[in-house]
């Protein structure tokens, strides 16, 4: 030590001082407002919030510089999804579905008849939101959902395919009083065209779907899955 500070012109008590100090770990800037305890019970909190569709927008914590010190966290897109089936995600109505889903290929004798089990789902296209939702959520997470209409535009698209992969012609309704000719323009062939006051789907509507698809499904008796939504469920559409 003696022979350090004299080559290099430093203070033997300096050096003695970095010795005994041993390597100190500096950060630039301000401290965090938050403790480290703070912070890891904060990571806890996004990460649960955007598994339940309410994740965090990543502009609120910005300036805490939070996303440097906390890389278990990410910018991630929000996919949109309506409150009513967020409810449904749970193990208990997941798993009653699937129960009742078993029964009904076993009465129906769908095993082995792919081509007679159908899905059908509404899709909104979103005129009014252009972009999605930059939130926080899990470093890695494919999928997060934002709780949200999914019909917020003035358009919906149902379609249908079966378990095959073979999709029947969709239907597209769009919100007025009166189809223009321009519409038509460029669909599938057999492609339905509806109108509604708002764009979407009616039991009126829903009821005209299943003839459209009647007219294209497999031979025999089929099943049709959709969601519970009100119009799906109408006492018209039951008989």
């Amino acid at each position: 030590m003696y022979k350090a500070a004299e080559r290099y012109k430093v203070p033997r008590r300096t050096i003695r001082n970095h010795l005994q100090a041993g390597i100190l770990k500096k950060t630039l800037g301000r401290k965090p407002i938050l403790s480290p305890e703070q912070e890891a019970e904060l990571v806890k909190r996004i990460i649960r919030y955007a598994e339940i569709g309410l994740p965090v927008i990543p502009r609120i914590l910005r300036r805490l510089a939070f996303l440097k010190r906390n890389p278990e966290i990410s910018v991630r897109k929000a996919q949109f999804m309506n409150p009513y089936r967020a409810q449904k995600l749970n193990r208990f109505i997941v798993d009653d579905h699937f129960a009742k889903l078993r029964t009904i290929y076993e009465n129906l004798d769908l095993h082995g008849h792919p081509e007679r089990i159908y899905n059908m789902d509404e899709k909104g296209c979103r005129l009014t939101i252009h972009h999605q939702q930059s939130v926080l959520a899990k470093k890695g997470a494919k999928r997060i959902h934002l709780l949200s209409s999914e019909h917020a535009g003035s358009v919906t698209i149902a379609g249908c395919v079966n378990a095959l992969g073979t999709a029947i012609p969709p239907m597209i309704i769009f919100k007025g009083k009166r189809l223009k000719p321009e519409l038509y323009d460029n669909l599938p062939p057999g492609s339905l065209v509806e109108k509604s006051s708002k764009g979407y789907m009616t039991n009126e509507l829903f009821n005209i779907f299943l003839n459209h698809l009647a007219r294209y499904k497999s031979a025999g008796p089929c099943l049709l899955i959709f969601d519970g939504e009100a119009c799906h469920l109408k006492r018209k559409t039951n008989r």
